[in-house]
C-alpha cells in the first residue's frame, strides 16, 4: 500500500504520454525505484518529526541484593516502574514543531519532484537535440552534394583556363569544412543517444514527445519549481524561528512516575514491605541562557534571508520567461523569413527549369537550386524543434498537477 501511495505521488513526474494516450515510464526502472524510496523516506521523516515533541514513557526494572557490614543485614530489592516527563506547554513550541514537520515535508517533496522534472527535461532535451541534429545532418549531406557540383564546375573552368586556382581552392576548402561539420553532427547524434541512455531504457527513437505550448506567465511564476521550493523553505524557516524563540521561553511539564516495589529483608533490623508507588506533578521551567538573544537573531536572520531569496527566485523566473519568449519569437521570425525565401526559390526554380528545357541553362544550376531549397526547407524544421526545446524547458521548470495527461 505504501509503495502504491508513493507511485501515485510521483506519477506526475515519472510518466509521459505516449501515442494514443497511453502512459509510458520515462525514466529507467532503477531511477524510478530510487525516487519512490526517496519519497517514502520523506514521508517517514515527516511522521517522525510531527510527533517528535512527545516524550517517551521510560520503563525501568531492577533487582538488587544488598549487604551491610554495620548491621549484618542482607536484603533483596525488586522494582518495576514507568515514568514520563511530557511538555504540555512550550510557549507555542509544540505547534511550531508540528508545523515545521509539515513544512519540511512540503519542501523536501518539492525538491524531489524538481529533481525528477530536471531529469525529464534532460531526456527530452537530448531527444529533441537528436532530432534537430539528424535534420542538420540531412542539410549537411545536401550541402556536400552542392560542394561536389561546385568543385566539378570550378575544376572544368580552371582546366579551361577560364578561372584562377583560388576559386577552385575555395571550393575544395568549403567541401572540407562541410565534411568536418558532417562528422561532428554524426558524433553529436551518438552523444545524444548516450545522454538518453543514462536516463532511460527507452531508445531515443522511441520516446514520444508531446507538442508543448507556451504557458501563461502568471501560471509559470506561480507554479515554478524554484519559486514554490523557495516558498516552502521560507515557511520551514519561519517554523524553525518559532521553535528557537519558544525554546527560551517558559514551558510547563507534566511529570509522573508509577510502579511496584518489593523489599525482602533476610537478616538484620529491616522489615519486609511491598506495594505500589506513584507520584505526579507539574514543573514550570524558565530557561535563563546567555546566548538566547543571539540564537533567536540567527534564526530570524535565516528566515528573513530566505524571504529575500524567494523574492529573488521569482524575479529570476520572470526574467527566464521573458528571455525564453524573446528567443522563441526570434525562431518564429527566422521561420517566416525562410518561408518567404522558399517562395523566391520556387520562382527561380520555375525560371531555371524553363531555361534548362530551352537549353540556356545547365542541369547543374537546377540541381544546385533544388538542393539549396531543400536545405532551407529543413531549416524550418530545425527552428520548429528549437521552439519546442525552449517550450519544453519552460514546461519542466514548473509544477503540473496532471503531468501524465500532457
Amino acid at each position: 500500500m505504501k509503495l502504491r501511495h508513493t507511485l501515485s505521488i510521483l506519477s506526475s513526474t515519472l510518466l509521459i504520454t505516449a501515442t494514443y494516450g497511453e502512459t509510458t515510464p520515462l525514466l529507467s526502472p532503477q531511477k524510478q525505484d530510487y525516487y519512490e524510496f526517496q519519497q517514502q523516506q520523506i514521508d517517514a521523516s515527516y511522521d517522525k518529526l510531527q510527533y517528535d515533541w512527545l516524550s517517551p514513557i521510560n520503563l525501568r526494572a531492577s533487582a538488587m541484593y544488598e549487604t551491610s557490614a554495620a548491621f549484618g543485614s542482607k536484603d533483596t530489592r525488586k522494582s518495576i516502574s514507568a515514568a514520563i516527563a511530557q511538555d504540555l506547554f512550550r510557549s507555542g513550541g509544540i505547534t511550531y514543531a508540528i508545523e515545521y514537520a509539515y513544512a519540511k515535508k512540503q519542501a523536501d517533496t518539492l525538491a524531489l519532484n524538481k529533481e525528477i522534472a530536471g531529469l525529464n527535461q534532460q531526456l527530452i532535451n537530448a531527444v529533441l537535440t537528436y532530432r534537430k541534429n539528424a535534420i542538420a545532418l540531412q542539410q549537411s549531406d545536401i550541402r556536400l552534394k552542392n560542394t561536389q557540383i561546385e568543385i566539378f564546375l570550378k575544376r572544368k573552368q580552371y582546366e579551361a583556363g577560364d578561372l584562377d586556382i583560388t576559386f577552385l581552392n575555395n571550393a575544395l576548402m568549403a567541401q572540407s569544412n562541410e565534411l568536418k561539420n558532417n562528422t561532428a553532427l554524426r558524433y553529436s547524434l551518438a552523444q545524444q543517444k548516450y545522454e538518453a541512455a543514462k536516463l532511460s531504457d527507452l531508445t531515443i527513437e522511441s520516446v514520444h514527445i508531446p507538442t508543448y505550448s507556451l504557458t501563461q506567465k502568471e501560471a509559470f511564476l506561480e507554479e515554478g519549481w524554484n519559486v514554490r521550493y523557495s516558498q516552502a523553505l521560507t515557511q520551514s524557516s519561519a517554523q524553525q524561528y518559532g521553535q528557537v524563540k519558544s525554546a527560551y521561553m517558559p514551558k510547563l511539564t507534566f511529570i509522573a512516575d508509577a510502579g511496584y516495589q518489593q523489599y525482602d529483608a533476610q537478616a538484620g533490623l529491616s522489615t519486609d514491605y511491598q506495594g505500589n508507588f506513584y507520584n505526579a506533578g507539574l514543573q514550570l521551567t524558565l530557561p535563563l541562557t546567555y546566548n538566547s538573544s543571539a540564537a533567536s537573531q540567527e534564526a530570524q536572520a535565516l528566515y528573513l534571508k530566505q524571504q529575500a531569496f524567494t523574492a529573488d527566485a521569482k524575479r529570476q523566473m520572470n526574467a527566464l520567461y521573458d528571455q525564453t519568449v524573446a528567443l522563441i519569437e526570434s525562431y518564429r521570425e527566422t521561420i517566416r523569413i525562410t518561408q518567404n525565401n522558399l517562395k523566391y526559390y520556387d520562382e527561380l526554380l520555375g525560371a531555371t527549369k524553363a531555361a534548362v528545357n530551352a537549353g540556356y541553362k545547365a542541369g547543374y544550376d537546377l540541381q544546385t537550386l533544388q538542393n539549396t531549397r531543400s536545405i532551407e526547407e529543413l531549416e524550418i524544421q530545425i527552428n520548429e524543434i528549437n521552439i519546442q526545446i525552449q517550450l519544453s524547458q519552460l514546461h519542466y521548470q514548473m509544477r503540473h498537477t496532471q503531468e501524465a495527461k500532457l
